[in-house]
């Protein structure tokens, strides 16, 4: 008898994919339709999706930015998930809001030599 395979790994490699090409309501229909699917796996699809927001932000825009916005937001990861829940169009306008704050406040970030 073979050990059941985890069925996350190619969920969270498609949702880099999305968020990779800031597809954000793709990310929410993959996840909504994954945990139809297996109602089990609820908290951990959604576990890691802040995360992999903050690295595409931190890439995009630089950790300096992405570590401002987190320290004026604590909550945002608990809100990013709360919107996940709440449908992938919540979804997708709370990430483009928090990615536009995010770039304002990379454009007002001084470049360290």
């Amino acid at each position: 008898m073979t050990a059941p395979h985890s069925l996350l790994p190619p969920l969270l490699t498609q949702i880099d994919a999305l968020i990779g090409a800031e597809k954000y309501q793709e990310v929410a229909e993959a996840y909504t339709a994954f945990v139809k699917e297996h109602p089990t796996t609820n908290y951990l699809a959604s576990e890691p999706i802040p995360f992999k927001l903050n690295v595409a932000f931190s890439t995009k825009y630089g950790s300096s930015a992405t570590n401002t916005f987190t320290l004026r937001n604590t909550t945002w990861a608990s809100d990013v998930k709360a919107a996940l829940k709440a449908g992938p169009s919540e979804f997708a306008a709370l990430v483009a809001k928090y990615e536009g704050e995010v770039a304002e406040i990379a454009k007002g970030a001084k470049k360290v030599a």
